[in-house]
């Protein structure tokens, strides 16, 4: 039976961070000097000796990190029940006990299981996929050599809480529901899951859930103006140049021929001066180092605008120190993504704040 040291491979060790890699050469006494690639290359050569606490530590960080994550749940009454089995039923081979790796040149260019295990203390499990992304070629003087570039993807499964949770962009996350809704065929039919629509669909009420700070907002205008021209967008910018040459020569009369303008004075009649600014924008976004909501640009623009993207900020404790730990989400893609690296603690607390308490409800 394959258990989560199984699953681990070295290309996972090299996206350890170079602090958490010292580390564990210093519990297994291994030197602790060099770059990532030689710490990753040497825990890697002592690897069948890792066990104890030195294993506990890299369970906890080793298929985590800086990870985009995208949720999906069972549409069927059954929900997940009986996924894991049905895997093994349907696969070649039973992925919880054989590790099937191909090779270079049977890379599979859709995501396919190569292995999977069972959390340890939990009812949840892995599967790591791997799909090919691309063929690098690479030059010395006349000779050429290409090789196959792939992505091994982890996905963690929940099936009594109903989750499935893929660690990859949304893009490698819809092949491989695809993959997994074909390979069960009609026994089961999924979801994404929509963690935003669950708490008001706005990046300020996630911010709420998670106790933490806005600080980057990307969207487009809200209430597109149809029929926004040229000729209109010169006499926005003519409005805007006449603003700054009031208040640098104190002239009125050009900034009142602008503001009566004939190509604006119509649409302004039915549209706010705001909307038709943005509108000859594709995106707006606004940024702080701090919380945005407040800020009364942002307060001004906010109505105005449909959110695509935000950042936020939040705290968590880990090991009992609190740390600070910032998120992207896109909100259009219903993804979720760590720009700093989270070990599995913290996401089990997303889990718990942002998906189990609505299943709990239910």
């Amino acid at each position: 039976m394959n258990t989560i040291k199984s699953l681990i491979f070295p290309q996972d060790l090299n996206k350890l961070s170079k602090t958490l890699l010292k580390e564990i050469c210093n519990k297994m006494t291994l030197e602790s000097v060099g770059n990532v690639n030689e710490l990753a290359s040497r825990v890697w050569e002592a690897f069948e000796h890792i066990e104890g606490d030195v294993l506990k530590m890299l369970s906890n960080n080793i298929f985590s990190g800086a990870v985009s994550l995208a949720w999906y749940q069972a549409t069927n009454k059954t929900n997940l029940t009986g996924l894991k089995q049905s895997i093994i039923d349907k696969m070649p081979f039973n992925p919880f006990e054989t590790v099937v790796t191909p090779n270079s040149d049977n890379v599979p260019i859709d995501p396919t299981i190569i292995a999977a295990a069972y959390i340890e203390g939990s009812e949840a499990y892995y599967l790591r996929f791997i799909h090919r992304t691309g063929v690098n070629v690479d030059y010395f003087l006349t000779n050429c050599r290409e090789y196959v570039k792939h992505e091994i993807t982890t996905v963690y499964i929940d099936e009594v809480k109903g989750i499935i949770e893929i660690r990859a962009s949304s893009a490698v996350a819809k092949k491989i529901i695809a993959w997994l809704a074909k390979i069960v065929d009609e026994e089961y039919e999924f979801k994404q899951y929509d963690f935003l629509e669950k708490y008001g669909g706005t990046l300020e009420s996630l911010a709420d859930i998670l106790q933490g700070r806005l600080i980057d907002a990307t969207g487009r205008p809200a209430g597109l103006v149809n029929a926004f021209e040229e000729t209109q967008g010169q006499s926005i910018v003519s409005i805007l140049s006449a603003i700054d040459e009031y208040y640098t020569n104190g002239e009125l009369s050009v900034l009142e021929q602008n503001l009566n303008s004939e190509n604006i004075t119509g649409i302004l009649e039915t549209t706010p001066f705001t909307l038709l600014l943005l509108s000859g924008l594709e995106t707006i976004g606004l940024g702080s180092i701090r919380e945005l909501r407040g800020l009364p640009l942002y307060n001004y623009l906010e109505p105005y605008l449909s959110k695509q993207k935000g950042s936020i900020l939040f705290e968590h404790s880990v090991d009992g120190v609190k740390q600070e730990f910032s998120i992207r989400i896109g909100v259009n893609t219903k993804t979720f993504k760590f720009n700093v690296f989270a070990s599995e603690h913290v996401l089990d607390y997303i889990r718990e704040k942002l998906i189990y308490q609505i299943y709990s409800a239910r």
